[in-house]
């Protein structure tokens, strides 16, 4: 077997190790280990179309859940297959799939080669694995991403200077058949059951049902925000009588306040150069080991 490893060194909190002697000493001597770095930003998807022109048989993404999008992106309706090494901060898809961040114990799933396939999310020419997140959520990621503090507690810093600061934003959502205009506050659309840090909102999300799970949230006054917050820490989020789930196939979303749309793809910060884009999911497009 031929596997290629695919790093992050800058990953999470830089801590990790892994060394191409690293990687050898765990796999047999009849397998053929790559390692390949990666140096600037989709410099990942680069290296996957290098490995996919070597023959490789499996390629392993390791890093956070951005260096992971990036390899899995390049790899959705290829036959070869995606490992994990979560080596990032948030590291929600790998927590979804129950792989641990222990790297031994992660290379032994990859080792034994237990092939599913999960459904990806598409918005724009953009995939996402875990979740996509409109309104606050994104704003939320935009902090996160200016503090430069990739912890837990980066995340709710920046959490809390977002709260303090957001209004809803006034969306039109095409859905099915329905059209839903409102102000809201948080648009969340989820492919896993866990958003990074452990943090669910979708807990009942699943990677291979064929479907997304989309959470719309009204505009919310400074009690319901707390309210809010606080049911997201306990899981709980049903509880809040303005939260609604649907599940769906696909949804269009349109920007009403003038503002191009802007999201958070994989705990990324995307803009875009529109008013209007659609979300759908692709079934059963990628494969990966876990």
């Amino acid at each position: 077997m031929k596997y290629i490893f695919i790093v992050n060194p800058n990953s999470g909190n830089a801590k990790h190790e892994i060394s191409l002697s690293f990687l050898q000493s765990m796999f047999s001597s009849e397998d053929e280990i790559v390692l390949k770095k990666t140096i600037y930003q989709f410099h990942a998807k680069e290296l996957v179309q290098e490995a996919i022109n070597e023959n490789a048989d499996v390629i392993v993404a390791c890093g956070g859940d951005g260096t992971i999008n990036e390899v899995a992106s390049a790899l959705v309706n290829k036959n070869i297959p995606l490992g994990i090494i979560p080596a990032g901060s948030g590291n929600g898809l790998a927590a979804n799939l129950n792989i641990p961040k222990d790297i031994n114990k992660a290379i032994h799933i990859i080792k034994n080669n237990s092939i599913r396939t999960i459904d990806v999310g598409r918005v724009e020419d953009n995939y996402f694995f875990s979740n996509l997140g409109f309104g606050i959520d994104a704003q939320v990621i935009q902090a996160y991403e200016q503090n430069q503090k990739r912890t837990i507690a980066g995340y709710f810093d920046a959490s809390v200077k977002t709260l303090l600061n957001y209004k809803s934003k006034l969306f039109r959502l095409y859905i099915d058949d329905a059209i839903i205009e409102k102000d809201f506050y948080y648009l969340f659309c989820s492919n896993s059951n866990i958003a990074g840090y452990g943090i669910s909102f979708t807990p009942q999300a699943d990677l291979e049902d064929g479907l997304l799970d989309l959470l719309m949230i009204e505009d919310l006054d400074v009690f319901e925000q707390f309210y809010f917050s606080v049911l997201v820490l306990a899981k709980k989020i049903d509880l809040l009588d303005k939260a609604r789930y649907k599940q769906v196939k696909k949804f269009t979303i349109e920007s009403l306040d003038g503002n191009k749309i802007s999201y958070q793809l994989d705990g990324e910060f995307q803009t875009t150069h529109s008013l209007k884009v659609k979300v759908e999911v692709l079934p059963k497009a990628l494969k990966i080991i876990y």
